[in-house]
């Protein structure tokens, strides 16, 4: 795989980027989302504890079947 400018480059055309300045755009903006979160939004939140109890149960199996007889 290319890297560097000709890799950048490339990306950018193939991407529609006409100019490097966007990505200054799309970090301020960004940012600004960033800063603006007072908390975790609720469905993400809600996804996260979900997966934890998910693996939770996935050792908690592991665990019952590693037990002898």
């Amino acid at each position: 795989m290319d890297s560097g400018p000709q890799a950048l480059a490339q990306a950018m055309l193939d991407l529609g980027i006409a100019d490097e300045s966007v990505f200054e755009t799309w970090l301020d903006e960004e940012r600004e989302y960033l800063q603006g979160l007072q908390k975790e939004p609720e469905e993400e939140t809600l996804q996260m504890e979900y997966w934890q109890k998910l693996v939770d149960l996935r050792a908690s199996e592991y665990e019952i079947r590693s037990m002898p007889l």
